[in-house]
């Protein structure tokens, strides 16, 4: 009887939004690298993915969401206060990025869309911890690895998303591209406030999609399997299957970091869809 008030009391925070303050927040982050410098950045697929995510979660019932595309360092750094600024201690703060994302010395550092400069993954994910009941992160990053010797730039900027005042540091791309493929897993992740879920499992790299507009595998099976009737815990397991079935093993999502409550964004079976 306890677990199941317990999960009542999380549908309510998730998917009522009459007289409770608490509710689910997003933040959807994409780039298409339309307007980098070097050519070999561009995707096909990320801006139509976060959309096909902000379609899904609309009609799930959630309408707090902030999309940004083609965020360049400063859009990243201003979405990310404009988004914690407006969530409360009972809230669920959800973010789904994707675009180009690479490790390096064990941490994982996300591209700003002019192709100049990687914000790192633990700045983002120590910036809006703590700030809500639960954080739910989706990255479906490393589609490829589009750093070559003798491209228009020889270094990225390397900043943090708290730091903002400090200079960044500087990477060469020979350094870069001596750290392998695929991101790492995170290293600072403790206790039950966060879950994050990876398009594809530590080292290796997901797939942008074969056509412009019609998504990725990843970002298209968890659309699919976000809009259920069911736990999150349920999306993370199916989105997986399909995808490791769609890509015929070569790409399988891995999730780490949990949370201590169950999520219903699509609601539960036997209720009624918000």
């Amino acid at each position: 009887m306890r677990k199941l008030h317990r999960r009542l009391a999380v549908l309510a925070c998730c998917l009522l939004a009459t007289n409770s303050v608490a509710e689910t927040r997003a933040l959807i982050l994409v780039s298409n690298y339309e307007s980098a410098a070097n050519p070999g950045f561009r995707l096909l697929n990320p801006i139509a993915d976060g959309k096909a995510i902000d379609r899904t979660l609309r009609r799930a019932g959630i309408d707090d969401i902030v999309f940004v595309e083609e965020p360049v360092y400063e859009d990243w750094s201003e979405s990310i206060d404009r988004f914690v600024a407006r969530l409360g201690q009972d809230d669920i703060a959800f973010v789904y990025y994707a675009g180009h994302g690479f490790q390096m010395h064990g941490a994982n550092y996300f591209l700003t869309s002019d192709g100049t400069t990687l914000v790192g993954m633990d700045s983002l994910l120590s910036r809006i911890s703590g700030k809500a009941r639960g954080l739910i992160v989706v990255v479906d990053a490393c589609r490829n690895n589009p750093l070559s010797p003798g491209g228009a730039q020889d270094e990225l900027r390397v900043r943090g998303l708290e730091l903002r005042e400090k200079e960044p540091d500087h990477v060469s791309l020979d350094e870069l591209l001596e750290t392998g493929e695929g991101l790492a897993q995170v290293s600072n992740l403790t206790g039950l406030s966060t879950v994050v879920f990876f398009s594809t499992e530590p080292g290796n790299v997901a797939e942008d999609g074969k056509k412009p507009g019609k998504g990725s595998p990843f970002a298209q099976a968890f659309a699919k399997e976000l809009w259920r009737r069911q736990s999150l815990d349920d999306v993370f397991r199916y989105t997986a299957i399909r995808v490791n079935k769609e890509t015929d093993g070569r790409q399988s999502p891995w999730r780490q970091g949990d949370l201590p409550f169950d999520v219903y964004l699509a609601g539960m079976k036997g209720l009624p869809t918000p």
